[in-house]
């Protein structure tokens, strides 16, 4: 499982990118594919955040 570093690098990296594409694309182009598959990402990065913050929290 990767640090919380990581996973905060990583949904910086995400976020950014998510940005760059249109949030307005139709699921049925390949813009709008990416950016659902992305959208999907960083939903997994954020619930492997919050798994790891009651994790400590639990400590």
């Amino acid at each position: 499982m990767e640090n919380m570093q990581e996973l905060l690098a990583r949904k910086k990296g995400v976020v950014a990118a998510m940005q760059m594409m249109d949030r307005n694309a139709h699921f049925d182009s390949e813009e709008g594919r990416v950016y659902a598959q992305t959208l999907v990402k960083l939903v997994t990065i954020e619930m492997q955040i919050e798994a790891q913050e009651k994790e400590k929290i639990a400590r």
